[in-house]
């Protein structure tokens, strides 16, 4: 993906923070895929990567979410 794109998608989305920024461009696999993923971000904390759905998704039980962690990781 070019670093002008990236630039210009970290510029639009400035509130998000940059970690979750840089761990969705590390998953995206082009810029529009990079849009989707950001344009879906969950509204409320706390979120997850989820493999299969290939998006953020919010996760009420941050207990449940500790314990799946492993399981959740590539």
């Amino acid at each position: 993906m070019e670093d002008s794109c990236v630039e210009a998608f970290k510029k639009r989305y400035s509130a998000l923070h940059p970690l979750v920024f840089q761990r969705s461009v590390e998953r995206a696999k082009s810029a529009s895929d990079l849009f989707e993923i950001l344009e879906g971000m969950p509204s409320k904390f706390p979120i997850s990567w989820d493999d299969i759905k290939h998006m953020w998704v919010n996760d009420s039980d941050v207990i449940a979410q500790k314990k799946m962690k492993n399981i959740r990781r590539k």
